[in-house]
């Protein structure tokens, strides 16, 4: 029993000496290729070979520009996994265009949908690298994003998983600017997007982050019953369950094309409300109190509204609701007309506001009465 205990303890303390002897030449090997871009000195150094993966449907609008830009990263050890989910246009094509044009680009396809959760999935058994690294094709990308993105891997072998942000480029319509604005905002989403203030744990963003493969070997897979929005979320819980850190890194950021009204906007806002009461179901741990804000406040106002009817107080009550929430509306429009550049916001940031915290409080509440 003693020799047992010995031989595990032998062995625990070998994974523990290889992490940290891997995480030491991975900075190395990065540390000597940032030298290399910026002396042109070369280097033999161990870097680590990342394999990109996009889950793609029916994108052929802005396929082209987002494998064009992976194209030309500098890095220099990578490969690009684009899954097919039983796209419906032209979208095939272009991939096996791109996939004979250039040896990194390797195009999986399915003539059934899988949803994202699926689909990545099937890009990691595909995939060769020791990082995974996840986006989406409707983005474009610095040609410095995957170093800065797995650089944490190289200085922390706790690192489990790293993210960045997502900005929408300068030439989009003033509403898709709003709607960015909106995502990434304090008053917008606490935060929990990458800002600098957040009210919860931090998340990665399912269009910009990575994962080693280490720790998909240790935590499994994608959940695929989250099949429509925020599987990541319930990623990041098993992943920090697992002692692993979740890093964030501002510098990290993509070009993400928000290519939604504000019609569609509310679709999508309030399936991520409906998607946050799956991820509480399947990972309990990850909840928050942040998380239930917008449904308490849609509650707040829906039950004082109707007992203010019968009740002055109640109405009172309302009144008080209404007034706190137009003050933040106010600030939270004149920092984004600021942000913006562009009057216009006047009148959209409020809408987009509103749209972002009763569409997800709705649909948190019609999942949680549903199941």
């Amino acid at each position: 029993m003693i020799s047992q205990i010995y031989k595990y303890n032998d062995l625990k303390t070998k994974i523990i000496k290889n992490q940290h002897l891997l995480a030491k030449k991975m900075k190395k090997g990065l540390k000597k290729f940032e030298n290399k871009n910026s002396k042109n000195s070369p280097s033999t150094s161990y870097v680590p070979f990342i394999s990109i993966i996009i889950s793609v449907y029916n994108e052929e609008k802005t396929l082209r520009q987002c494998l064009d830009s992976l194209l030309v990263l500098e890095y220099p050890d990578y490969e690009v996994i684009m899954v097919n989910d039983a796209s419906k246009d032209n979208t095939l094509a272009i991939l096996n265009e791109y996939q004979k044009r250039s040896k990194k680009i390797k195009a999986v396809t399915y003539t059934v949908n899988k949803g994202v959760p699926g689909a990545r999935n099937e890009g990691m058994k595909a995939a060769k690298g020791d990082i995974f690294v996840f986006t989406d094709a409707d983005a474009t990308f610095p040609k410095e994003w995957p170093t800065k993105l797995i650089k944490p891997f190289t200085t922390n072998p706790k690192v489990g998983a790293t993210g960045g942000r997502d900005i929408a480029p300068p030439n989009q319509p003033l509403v898709h600017r709003c709607i960015d604005y909106t995502l990434t905002s304090f008053i917008g989403t606490a935060g929990l997007r990458g800002a600098k203030v957040r009210l919860a744990n931090y998340a990665v963003t399912g269009c910009n982050f990575a994962v080693k493969r280490e720790v998909v070997q240790k935590v499994g897979m994608h959940d695929e019953m989250i099949r429509w929005r925020g599987e990541e979320k319930e990623w990041c819980q098993r992943i920090r369950e697992a002692g692993y850190e979740i890093q964030f890194v501002q510098e990290a950021y993509i070009l993400h094309y928000r290519r939604i009204s504000l019609k569609s906007f509310w679709t999508q806002t309030y399936k991520s409300g409906k998607a946050r009461f799956d991820i509480l179901k399947a990972a309990p741990r990850s909840f928050q109190l942040i998380h239930t804000v917008p449904s308490l406040f849609v509650l707040y106002l829906a039950i004082t509204g109707v007992f203010s009817f019968i009740f002055p107080f109640a109405l009172h009550l309302l009144s008080i609701g209404v007034g706190t929430y137009l003050s933040v509306l106010l600030i939270q429009t004149t920092l984004g007309t600021l942000k913006t550049k562009n009057s216009g916001a006047l009148f959209i940031v409020p809408i987009t506001t509103i749209i972002m915290h009763f569409a997800y409080g709705l649909g948190f509440i019609r999942k949680f009465v549903h199941d």
